[in-house]
């Protein structure tokens, strides 16, 4: 601001702005001049001398009565002064109290304020200078000295709005940048940042603020993970380093996260620092694409060299003729063969001649022998397969050569073409040819998919009994059962399978005979189609001969079988037998060896007993003969109890004895066995208990005393110390029950089980006479009528034997079991 003579501002003007009328008008007046507008408050700072002040550069306004500070204040932001003249008392207002109130105004806070007091108020000006005044000066000031204080507070605040204004523009400038920058101070802390700076890094810009140290900001980036892979140490150290170089440099860092960043360091006059910080990571991946890229194309490059160069490498390699052509059909690159073929074409060939051209060349020197006599009708039809985007076509060539031509077209609109010398394939088919109609086995050929007949010789045409054309116009499957064509065509079978090699089928004549044969095949190209050609040999004969021959193989080995099981079956059946005989001959020379002691037994009794009367006969006693005879009479009976079981059971071996049922008072029966036992065992005695039986059943009595002979007999005999025999009978339905008991020795468990198998005799009876056969004889008559014997036992404890017989006759039994 320039300051010049002051002058008067004219009434008018202060007159609406004293009282805020025109406020607006003046300061955009002043503002749009550029000139410096000073506003005073109260009456001393209006009354105060600025005649020094030049009055084309200053716009004078005066504030004179405000009731409420808030207007007050309201006014100043509206007219945005550059100088405030404020009285220490203005009208009810405290003048350090509104300057306090201007400078915590976010828009007031920079005007500055020169507060005017009496002369004599010091403790007015030190409060003034507290509450922010800039100056203060007595309202009996000189006006020179005024106008000096006026001038440099004028130009300080100018300077100073210029500097706040740069500096907003700087901080516009960094916030609006792209890159992060940072000013750091001699001292190593953070003078200031855009939020850039933190954003490169990802960190939250709030966390970064001036007076920060570097060491805080890398460890802010640290605990993100935005750090290179190095301690923090050691980028500590490297940025220490780069911040202490004193010309500028640029580095790039790659961090963990795999993001980039390039920084340019340069160093300030005070000893500080300024940095910038930008994400290259984009740039940095489209460099390294783009030397890929460079890198790929340079090898592409090489790789159509190299390429390039095997083409026609392999143009001349290859046996066959190669020749390629562009879109107008013109020749374009052939191998040598290729020329080889069509030499009789014309003069060698040159880049650029079209395939019309050489084909009409061709046809003047005669290389193609069938266009001869009608060569633009073949020109016609060579050129139009030529234009097909596939063709194949056999070609002859003079002196009975042929070639076989194959062409399709590109997609640049050329075209390639391969020449196959198949000369010799020719020769071999007219061999074929001669071969296939002279063969003597049924041969024809069918197309693989369709399993149409295409050919046949004379030889199928024979066997099968069909004329040429009608065979031409049938398949596989008019020739096959029709059981089998059905399968076939259900099963889905392809022509692969149905012209199978080394494969049986049957087949059907055209007399409707069915022939087996079997198939050999082979695939071959039948007029450019995929067919197969077959053999078929006639096994009809031969598979019947092997049936039969497996029949009777089959019949041979089942015979064998039967005979080998049958000849194991006997062979078992002999060994059984020869086992039971040896187990019959040990029983019977048991028996024999039982049965003769048991014999011997009685006949020493008698013999004993006869000896001792003849010795006394002169002097016996009636006692002493009642006595002997006993003895006597005791043995013969034993010996005739023996007697009786032995030709029992061998009545019943032989089937000798004959059951036969009739009334019998089977209670008076058991009541005679048991006093025949009682009066030869004078030491034992029968308790019966019969009440309970009926008075009749129908049975044979006397093989049943020989069932209850052999029962009581046992009982005493295996019982010497326990005289009592316990024999009890009930009827139970149709059935009645009887029950024998002892309290003798008793018989082991495990010999339960066989204690009615013959000559079988206990553990527990050693010592004690007896054959083996009586409860065998037992068992068997009380099977033959209709009932069951049961034997339990506790060794030591006595036995219970427990027989069961039906009450009534044979003929009841047998009409009852009809009704149920």
């Amino acid at each position: 601001m320039t300051i010049a003579v002051p002058v008067q501002l004219p009434s008018s003007s202060l007159d609406a702005v004293a009282d805020g009328r025109g406020a607006s008008t003046v300061i955009a007046q002043g503002i749009a001049h550029q000139r410096s507008a000073i506003l005073a408050i109260g009456a001393d700072a209006a009354k105060l001398d600025l005649s020094r002040l030049p009055m084309e550069n200053i716009e004078l306004s005066v504030a004179s009565a405000f009731d409420r500070l808030e207007n007050l204040q309201t006014f100043v932001e509206a007219s945005q002064p550059h100088l405030i003249l404020l009285d220490i008392k203005f009208a009810d207002l405290c003048g350090v109290q509104v300057c306090r109130q201007l400078k915590h105004g976010s828009v007031t806070s920079e005007i500055p304020v020169i507060l005017v007091t009496p002369p004599d108020d010091i403790d007015g000006r030190i409060a003034g200078f507290k509450a922010g005044a800039v100056d203060c000066v007595s309202s009996t000031i000189d006006g020179g000295e005024l106008g000096a204080r006026v001038n440099a507070q004028l130009a300080s605040s100018s300077s100073r709005k210029q500097i706040l204004g740069q500096d907003q523009e700087l901080r516009t400038a960094l916030a609006s940048m792209s890159q992060g920058v940072c000013l750091f101070h001699a001292d190593g802390t953070l003078a200031l940042s855009n939020s850039r700076y933190a954003e490169v890094y990802g960190v939250d810009p709030a966390l970064i603020h001036p007076g920060q140290s570097l060491e805080d900001i890398i460890k802010l980036r640290d605990d993100i993970g935005a750090f290179p892979t190095m301690s923090r140490g050691e980028y500590l150290e490297w940025a220490q380093e780069t911040n202490a170089g004193a010309s500028s440099q640029v580095w790039i860092k790659e961090l963990r996260s795999g993001k980039v960043i390039r920084g340019c360091h340069q160093r300030t006059a005070d000893g500080g620092w300024v940095s910038t910080h930008e994400d290259v990571t984009e740039a940095r991946l489209a460099e390294r694409s783009l030397a890929q890229a460079h890198a790929q194309a340079e090898r592409a490059e090489q790789e159509a060299r190299a390429a390039h160069a095997r083409l026609l490498a392999a143009f001349e390699v290859v046996p066959e003729g190669l020749v390629l052509f562009d879109e107008n059909d013109r020749f374009v690159m052939w191998n040598r063969r290729y020329e080889q073929l069509y030499a009789d074409s014309g003069a060698p060939l040159v880049k650029g001649v079209s395939f019309e051209d050489r084909l009409r060349s061709g046809l003047q020197r005669g290389q193609y022998p069938e266009a001869i006599g009608r060569e633009e009708e073949w020109l016609a039809d060579r050129l139009a397969r030529h234009a097909e985007p596939k063709s194949a076509h056999e070609q002859r060539l003079p002196g009975n050569r042929w070639v076989r031509i194959e062409e399709r077209r590109v997609s640049g609109g050329g075209s390639v073409g391969i020449r196959v010398d198949i000369t010799d394939l020719k020769m071999r088919e007219a061999s074929f040819r001669l071969l296939f109609e002279g063969n003597p086995l049924p041969m024809w050929v069918q197309d693989r998919e369709s399993l149409q007949f295409l050919d046949v010789n004379q030889a199928a045409l024979d066997h099968y009994g069909y004329d040429r054309d009608l065979f031409l116009s049938m398949t596989l499957f008019d020739i096959l059962p029709p059981e089998d064509r059905e399968r076939m065509k259900i099963a889905g079978t392809c022509a692969e399978h149905a012209s199978e090699a080394n494969r049986s089928q049957r087949h059907r004549t055209a007399r409707g005979a069915e022939i087996e044969v079997f198939i050999y095949a082979s695939q071959l190209a039948f007029d450019t189609h995929p067919a197969s050609l077959i053999a078929a040999v006639d096994v009809t004969e031969r598979k019947r001969a092997e049936r039969a021959l497996l029949q009777h193989r089959d019949d041979l080995e089942e015979t064998v079988r039967s005979r080998t099981a049958e000849i194991a079956r006997q062979a078992a059946e002999l060994e059984r037998m020869l086992d039971q005989e040896r187990q019959v001959n040990e029983l019977q020379r048991q028996f024999v060896s039982m049965a003769s002691h048991e014999f011997r037994t009685p006949l020493s009794i008698i013999d004993g007993a006869a000896q001792r009367l003849v010795r006394r006969k002169n002097a016996v006693t009636a006692e002493f003969i009642g006595e002997k005879t006993e003895q006597i009479r005791s043995a013969v009976s034993r010996m005739l109890e023996l007697m009786e079981s032995i030709l029992a059971v061998g009545r019943l071996d032989h089937g000798h004895i004959d059951i036969v049922r009739k009334p019998c008072a089977l209670a008076d029966l058991i009541r005679t066995c048991s006093a025949r036992q009682e009066s030869i065992r004078k030491s034992h005695r029968f308790l019966l208990d019969l009440e309970q039986l009926p008075s009749i059943i129908y049975g044979d009595g006397a093989a049943l005393e020989q069932v209850f002979t052999n029962l009581f007999s046992n009982a005493v005999k295996y019982a010497p110390d326990s005289p009592n025999v316990y024999v009890m009978g009930w009827q139970q339905n149709d059935f009645i029950q009887i029950t024998v008991r002892d309290e003798g020795i008793g018989i082991d468990a495990d010999d339960l089980p066989k204690m009615f198998g013959r000559y079988f005799r206990a553990r527990s009876s050693s010592g004690i006479a007896g054959t083996g056969i009586g409860l065998n004889l037992v068992k068997q008559v009380v099977e033959l009528h209709g009932g069951e014997i049961h034997v339990d036992s506790v060794k030591g404890e006595g036995t219970v034997f427990t027989i069961k017989l039906p009450i009534a006759r044979p003929e009841q039994m047998e009409a009852d079991a009809a009704g149920r």
